[in-house]
């Protein structure tokens, strides 16, 4: 039995770190980032949306006028949230007769901090086939800012996010937003 301590040590920190990290971490990226696929949807025109934020990729842009999942803003949750901030969650295409997102569909969560003024938090899905097939072929990057005036950064990328994300990959195609 003895033995065995070490290991089952050594599965809780990292069961632990792993839950304390999501949303707060950034998991080292080995390959470059993929273009975009066919299916992904074009830049809105000029005039038709708020310009790109700096520091967000450009397969987002117009992400505002595509079809909002939620119904009325998302509060925090109680207890804890790792995108944390009332949000919006906005997808580039609707889910299929399967239930699941067709690839090529990118999903952004806004997040904005009460009293603030402005998005402090960008989470963005996007699904391309055979890119991480252990997360139903999901991309994950957070990207976050300071203030209204910075560029957005990446915060947290891959494993970091789909360690939370897992809990609705089997009913929502690893989205938590029911629509």
């Amino acid at each position: 039995m003895r033995p065995l301590r070490p290991l089952a040590l050594t599965v809780a920190a990292l069961a632990v770190g792993g839950l304390a990290a999501c949303g707060g971490a950034t998991e080292e990226r080995a390959a470059p980032e993929p273009t975009p696929p066919a299916s992904a949807p074009a830049p809105a025109a000029a005039g038709d949306a708020a310009p790109l934020e700096p520091g967000l990729p450009d397969y987002v842009a117009g992400h505002e006028s595509w079809a909002k999942l939620n119904a009325a803003p998302i509060p925090p949750a109680e207890g804890g949230d790792p995108h944390d901030g009332t949000k919006d969650v906005f997808a580039s295409q609707p889910k299929g007769a399967d239930g699941r997102f067709p690839d090529g569909t990118v999903i952004v969560k806004r997040s904005e901090r009460s009293g603030d003024g402005f998005t402090r938090l960008v989470a963005v899905m996007r699904k391309q086939a055979g890119s991480a097939p252990e997360r139903g072929d999901w991309e994950f990057v957070e990207y976050t800012r300071g203030g209204p005036d910075e560029p957005f950064s990446e915060f947290a990328s891959g494993a970091v996010c789909s360690g939370c994300h897992m809990q609705a990959a089997d009913d929502g195609d690893w989205a938590f937003t029911a629509r």
